[in-house]
């Protein structure tokens, strides 16, 4: 049986975790955007091995989530409500079901060539649009909002709904109203699609998923934006954990080893938590384009290169 993973890193790769780290902080700055992209592509380079980049990815994006979330938790910018974990329990079956595929499957296999495929495609999207900023969650939002509720017949009650829409969206307040009717048919469908692309998303990619709760919380919830933000930061620090130990669990049960390396865990991290503390207290001084367009093309160079040294021997 094999034990934890142990790998000797050379300086220049220490300080490349470390930078990758700092990008990965400024990543889940900008409304929680999983690191996946820029960390996976990378370990798989350094070990070859698609679950323990999976499992690092995890490990460090709940490490850093949690150092940010510290700043919201302060000013009390998170509301927890009983009817959310409706989500969290669809994602947390949804990610156990996708880590015990992914063990006992080919599709294990697959994944060596498929997730950088995937992070490269990722890269080009950042290229594109840069980092989700505040404003772009918002048109995000809005534009979802309008689409799952009841279409105005009148242009009076269309601009009465995009007034409604901007208003939740910036308010203050502790008021909590969804657009959607709560036990509506509408409702369910959409918590129940909102779990599965978080337990596919953290069970297969090793993602925190928390652009995806930042969404899910202002359109079926009705959350302020900046509430969003920090409630999604402490569930996806919750299914992060979760789905990590899923990893620990089938890996030592399944395949005779923990998918985990401190050295690769703790620099890593030590980039991550700096940048994200920053990045979180001067969030609205940085260039979320220019920034998102830089990590892009990291993201792209680094899932071309896994792809590359996948493929030759």
């Amino acid at each position: 049986m094999k034990g934890v993973n142990i790998i000797a890193l050379e300086i220049y790769q220490i300080v490349i975790l470390i930078s990758i780290g700092a990008l990965v902080g400024i990543s889940i700055s900008f409304i929680g955007q999983t690191g996946q992209g820029i960390v996976l592509p990378f370990i798989l380079l350094l070990t070859g091995d698609v679950f323990l980049a999976i499992a690092i990815n995890l490990l460090n994006d709940l490490i850093t989530t949690a150092a940010v979330a510290i700043g919201y938790l302060r000013k009390k910018q998170f509301k927890i409500r009983v009817d959310i974990f409706i989500i969290m329990i669809i994602a947390v079956f949804i990610s156990f079901f996708g880590v015990s595929t992914l063990m006992t499957t080919p599709l294990g296999s697959i994944f060596g060539w498929f997730v950088p495929l995937f992070v490269m495609i990722l890269g080009l999207t950042f290229l594109k649009r840069g980092f989700p900023t505040y404003e772009s969650v918002k048109k995000m939002a809005q534009n979802m909002a309008r689409k799952t509720v009841k279409k105005a017949k009148r242009e009076e009650e269309l601009a009465e709904l995009n007034k409604k829409i901007d208003e939740q969206l910036v308010s203050e307040t502790d008021t909590i109203q969804g657009f959607i009717s709560r036990g509506s048919r509408l409702f369910y469908l959409l918590a129940i699609f909102f779990g599965i692309f978080v337990g596919v998303n953290s069970g297969l990619f090793g993602a925190s998923s928390g652009l995806i709760f930042v969404l899910a919380l202002v359109i079926l919830y009705g959350y302020p934006l900046k509430k969003g933000v920090g409630t999604a930061l402490i569930l996806s620090i919750i299914i992060g954990l979760c789905t990590f130990s899923f990893y620990q669990i089938f890996g030592i049960t399944i395949k005779g080893q923990f998918f985990f390396n401190f050295e690769l865990s703790f620099y890593l991290a030590i980039g991550s938590i700096i940048s994200g503390i920053i990045a979180s207290t001067y969030i609205q001084k940085l260039s979320a384009k220019t920034m998102g367009r830089a990590v892009g093309l990291i993201i792209f160079v680094l899932g071309a290169l896994s792809l590359a040294f996948y493929f030759i021997p």
